[in-house]
């Protein structure tokens, strides 16, 4: 009898909001333990004009978000909860989806190297990972530019990845690395929020290795 309930609550779980359908990320949803969709749900609720509402619960026929800015914003809904390991996985799984654009990646790889930094202090390879994004976000960053630009015709936005990359690379004492990714921000125009921008940054680093 138990087992009876059990499953029926199951099915419940697994019945695909419209949403995922539409995104094609249905297989995906119903993979996932019962847990797991419940925080799915939890995360994608967000506000709209009307107060707070649930993306899941919405119906849908067709939508201009994409699979990976979707899973990109319950991400990050995780991480403000702290729940690290739900983060990791929906994130992960954001590289990992067939309408990949340049624009969307960015994102992503901005909620990975979050989500990583955040976690420097209690989890060993945290910093290791976030290097990794740091770097795959860096080696794509003129596909991402150029769609930005394309866009909205502005300057650049912060890109994350530069000036995290260059902390770290700092403080290993690997200044030499640090420089570079410097020298890359500036050959794009970019600015890390500092008031002397990665110039100024690139000058306490060269004085720092100098002695």
């Amino acid at each position: 009898m138990i087992d009876k309930i059990v499953n029926l609550f199951r099915s419940r779980d697994q019945e695909v909001p419209d949403l995922l359908e539409v995104l094609e990320l249905a297989e995906w949803y119903q993979q996932l333990s019962a847990e797991k969709q419940r925080k799915l749900h939890e995360y994608s609720s967000g506000f709209g004009t009307g107060g707070e509402y649930n993306q899941l619960e919405q119906p849908v026929k067709e939508t201009s978000q994409t699979a990976q800015s979707y899973l990109r914003s319950v991400g990050s809904s995780a991480i403000r909860d702290k729940n690290y390991d739900f983060a990791e996985m929906v994130l992960l799984k954001a590289l990992d989806t067939a309408d990949n654009n340049p624009k969307d990646r960015h994102f992503v790889y901005n909620s990975l190297i979050d989500l990583y930094y955040k976690q420097r202090d209690d989890r060993d390879d945290a910093i290791e990972m976030c290097v990794r994004y740091c770097k795959e976000d860096i080696e794509s960053i003129d596909l991402f530019l150029d769609a930005w630009m394309g866009e909205y015709n502005d300057e650049p936005p912060r890109i994350p990845s530069f000036k995290r990359l260059a902390i770290i690379h700092e403080k290993q004492g690997t200044h030499e690395k640090a420089l570079e990714i410097c020298e890359r921000a500036i050959d794009r125009g970019l600015d890390d929020g500092t008031k002397g921008g990665f110039k100024g940054r690139k000058q306490r680093i060269q004085n720092k290795r100098n002695g």
